[in-house]
């Protein structure tokens, strides 16, 4: 972490680039694979496909009604103007693609050139690929062509795709990104008029594309140019502040800190980019999103535009006698950059201090800065123990005041205290921190603070010491009670929603996708339905019913300790939906270790207890199998089933390769760390606790009972379903379709059975 120290008050200065007569600031390339102002991006392109895949699902029709509105539009501009407008723009696309690669080459930017080439030819692969899953399946109807004497003009779908990952990809400066951007905006919308396709296919196009193009910079990386040392000198120098010796960060400082000599003393520089300007302004939307936090929070226009309100608020806290660096310079870069000159502190962080130093007067020290900042209106918004300094003569300093906000209400006051009356009760315990704390701003502000003592309503650093140390919120929101004289207030609802909501929010909308298709085929179902016999209902509910009970048995057979069959029956239940998104039994595999895990269980006995239950169930799959196959005389089941198994071949090299995996992996000695500290004692714990199980007689009776029942229960489901419907096949036959199905999906399971239930009928 880079210190801050105080002098006196300079100037501040916005200069324009090249004032300096020793030349440009220096600048070196960098390459990075992810940046934060993809995130953005990513949400957008996301978006954009999630909208063009829910057209896909449950809008088609609607798709194709905007298409037939925009060819009645465009049926009244004349067509010259619209064929003008499809030839400039493919033009531009035509020369651009020819131009811009020999410029590279000129220039020496082959990484460009190369990453460019890459995310054209993988997003016309990865459209064509989403083309024939989507569009294939829900094709919109023939809108015809605007100008069918001239064929297909416009620019087509692979123009859209290439150039939307050549932007994501290449991330050119704002003013070309806004002009590429509003180019295939203009494609997007000469392609809906004047070809016979749909928006849809366009809109897929935009989202699949630029997706793909940040995936591909993600493997080969971007260059970014970032101000080195000697450019962090010219550009000070260029603002009329002469430094000298500027060192790069140190090991710990944020990025882009340097520290250099003036005459006046040291100085701390920071160099705010538009990379980390976007990092902020990414927290702020979060933050403005999930919690309350009592003000609007907006950023700033530009990197230049934060770095002086920083500036200007640290005078404003100056001028109330607070203890901040002061301000030298503030300086704009020729790329955008803004650097901040303060004045370097001799002094330690409080999170660096031994417990021991933080003696009562420290403590009222720090308060004394929190109550100047109140007088200023002035919040700090992380006013943890490292942004506090302690210098050698006692003093305590604020710093990194990037994320402090002005005139600030109240109740965002209220937060600097709760943040810092959590991280000393940490430290130094709840009593004497809110001693000291009291003393210094009185019962008042204390009060007001107790309502945010929650965890949203800290930072991860204030969080984690409060976790290191064991000090609960409890007890320093008790503390401060009993010392103010009040009672403990209703805690602010500080957050809107809990991260897992996203994660749930998502689930939904993939849900809603997968279950969309299904719910259009609702009046064939009905209609097919229609003429069932309902005296066959009640057997088909029962044996329905019959194979959560089997899964219940078997996962509390398997399952050292108790486990309560009705319990374990709901998470079969809940397992039936699940299998619906996740993998053919995976989802149930998670699911039944998650609740072993709320019960109590350690994980890895959670775990042996669900493979001890899929691997009964899977032995006991193939004794039926071979016994209904020999009773039905349909020995060619069992000889399919072996075919499908892969040859014994591939087995032996599949297993020989994982074996050299192993052993590579095991020649790591992090690895073989691993292993002994970790694996070995849970699978010692795991063959502990499953020797209760198999020495157990009624566990051994509840898992195969249950293992037994859950395939039988298909069986019979589906033997009632087809006699519900008029079938009179006999229930070995039956039988013997249900066990062959195999672990499809349900759709394709059902189809699956019902053609070997047909093959099986006519052969009898």
């Amino acid at each position: 972490m880079t210190s801050e120290r105080t002098a006196t008050e300079g100037d501040v200065s916005d200069v324009v680039p090249g004032r300096d007569d020793r030349g440009a600031p220096e600048y070196r390339d960098v390459v990075v694979r992810v940046d934060v102002g993809d995130l953005r991006t990513v949400l957008v392109l996301a978006g954009t496909v999630l909208l063009g895949l829910l057209l896909s699902a449950v809008a088609d029709r609607t798709s194709v009604g905007i298409a037939l509105d925009a060819r009645e539009v465009a049926g009244h501009v004349p067509s010259l103007v619209s064929l003008v407008l499809a030839l400039v723009a493919e033009s531009v696309v035509l020369v651009s693609a020819v131009v811009t690669p020999v410029v590279l080459a000129v220039r020496g930017r082959v990484r460009l050139l190369l990453t460019g080439a890459l995310a054209i030819v993988a997003a016309l692969a990865a459209f064509s690929l989403v083309h024939g899953a989507v569009l294939s399946r829900h094709a919109a109807p023939d809108v015809g062509n605007l100008y069918p004497d001239l064929g297909d003009v416009g620019p087509g779908l692979g123009s859209v795709a290439g150039l939307a990952a050549v932007l994501a990809a290449l991330r050119p400066a704002r003013s070309w990104a806004r002009a590429w951007w509003s180019l295939v905006a203009l494609l997007v919308v000469l392609d809906a008029i004047l070809r016979p396709s749909g928006p849809l296919d366009a809109v897929l196009a935009v989202g699949v594309g630029g997706l793909v193009g940040l995936l591909v910079t993600v493997a080969v990386g971007r260059t970014r140019r970032e101000l080195t040392a000697e450019g962090v000198r010219v550009a000070l120098g260029a603002g009329g502040l002469q430094v000298t010796d500027v060192r790069a960060p140190a090991a710990g400082a944020h990025h882009g800190t340097f520290e250099a000599r003036t005459p006046g003393g040291p100085v701390v520089v920071t160099v705010t980019d538009r990379r980390s300007w976007q990092r902020e302004r990414v927290g702020l939307a979060y933050r403005r999103l999930r919690l309350r936090t009592g003000v609007d929070e907006e950023g700033s226009a530009s990197p230049t535009r934060a770095v002086a309100l920083e500036a200007l608020l640290r005078l404003l806290a100056s001028t109330h006698d607070a203890h901040v660096p002061a301000v030298r310079a503030v300086v704009r870069a020729p790329e955008g950059e803004a650097l901040l000159a303060c004045d370097l502190v001799d002094g330690r962080p409080l999170d660096a201090v031994d417990p021991a130093e933080l003696t009562d007067d420290v403590l009222r020290a720090a308060w004394v800065e929190v109550a100047r900042l109140r007088e200023a209106r002035v919040a700090h918004r992380e006013l943890t123990l490292r942004h506090l300094l302690l210098a050698p003569d006692g003093t305590v300093w604020v710093t990194d005041l990037e994320h402090v906000e002005p005139g600030a209400p109240d109740a965002v006051l209220a937060g600097d205290v709760a943040e810092l009356l959590a991280a000393t009760s940490a430290v130094v315990g709840p009593g004497r921190a809110v001693t000291a704390a009291q003393a210094v701003l009185g019962p008042a502000p204390l009060a007001a603070a107790v309502g945010r003592l929650v965890p949203a309503a800290l930072t991860a650093a204030t969080r984690a010491l409060l976790k290191k140390t064991g000090t609960t919120l409890e007890t320093v929101a008790a503390e401060t009670c009993r010392a103010t004289g009040v009672a403990r207030p209703a805690y602010e609802k500080i957050e809107r929603f809990k991260p897992r909501t996203l994660v749930a929010a998502a689930m939904l909308v993939v849900a809603v996708y997968l279950l969309a298709p299904q719910l259009a085929d609702l009046p064939s179902l009905v209609d097919a339905v229609r003429d069932v016999d309902p005296v066959w209902l009640i057997p088909v509910l029962l044996a329905s019913a019959a194979t959560y009970l089997g899964a219940a048995l078997g996962l509390a057979g398997g399952t050292p300790g108790r486990v309560p069959v009705g319990q374990a029956s709901a998470v079969a239940l809940a397992a039936s939906f699940v299998a619906t998104f996740a993998p053919p039994g995976v989802g149930q595999v998670g699911l039944n270790v998650r609740y072993l895990q709320r019960r109590g269980f350690a994980t890895p006995v959670a775990v042996s207890a669900s493979a001890a239950k899929e691997a009964a169930v899977l032995c006991v799959h193939l004794t039926l199998l071979v016994t209904f196959a020999l009773w039905a005389g349909s020995t060619d089941a069992l000889t399919r089933e072996l075919d499908s198994l892969p040859s014994g071949r591939t087995l032996a090299i599949v297993g020989a390769g994982l074996v050299v995996v192993v052993g590579v992996v095991l020649l790591l000695p992090a690895v073989r760390r691993l292993v002994r500290r970790t694996v070995v004692p849970a699978v010692r714990s795991s063959v502990t606790a499953m020797h209760d199980v198999v020495s157990s007689p009624a566990k051994m009776v509840a898992l195969l009972g249950g293992v037994v029942l859950l395939p039988l229960g298909y069986a019979v489901c589906l033997y009632f379903s087809v006699r519900a419907f008029g079938g009179d096949t006999t229930f070995v036959a039956v039988a013997l379709v249900s066990l062959t199905a195999g672990p499809s999906p349900p759709r394709r399971r059902c189809r699956e059975a019902s053609a070997r239930w047909r093959r099986c009928s006519s052969r009898r």
